[in-house]
């Protein structure tokens, strides 16, 4: 996928920044979540509204719709987790 196929809007308060990805309604959690993992990311919290990961560069929240919020006030960091979010963990396998 491009950089034409998610949003990636800062939230307010410039702490955190939302990947929004525009041709996905839905995902499954689970799977999502251990793709997640296995880039080395730990999972702190799982339930049906969101999980949530730390790891070095942010932590990170993962929605059913897709939607993935970085908590990190660099841009940088945001767009490589965007493209890593897009390109990797909702990859179809």
């Amino acid at each position: 996928m491009s950089r034409e196929d998610y949003l990636l809007e800062m939230c307010s308060g410039r702490a955190a920044w939302t990947v929004v990805p525009e041709q996905i309604d839905s995902i499954d959690l689970e799977i999502v979540a251990n793709r997640i993992e296995s880039e080395g990311w730990s999972c702190t919290l799982r339930n049906r509204l969101c999980y949530t990961f730390t790891g070095e560069m942010a932590d990170i929240t993962l929605y059913p719709s897709g939607k993935l919020l970085v908590k990190t006030g660099e841009r940088d960091v945001a767009a490589t987790i965007a493209e890593t979010h897009m390109q990797v963990w909702l990859a179809e396998s």
